[in-house]
């Protein structure tokens, strides 16, 4: 869930810097595409965690029946 939540604000900060360009200044659209760009980063560590979690999660379980079957 908080994958997919921050891949929805990362569009739709990066749509509303888009969409406001021709009306508002430029500081508000540089902060809005700059805080797309924060959010897309928070997303790739968070994916690159969860994928770390899953890896480590398979490994020590992997490893702890492997001990069991030399019993």
């Amino acid at each position: 869930m908080p994958i997919l939540k921050l891949g929805v604000l990362t569009v739709s900060y990066k749509l509303l810097s888009t969409v406001s360009q021709p009306i508002a200044d430029e500081k508000i659209v540089s902060l809005l595409d700059q805080i797309g760009d924060i959010f897309k980063i928070l997303l790739a560590i968070l994916s690159a965690m969860s994928f770390m979690i899953i890896i480590g999660t398979a490994l020590v379980l992997k490893i702890s029946n492997s001990g069991m079957m030399y019993r």
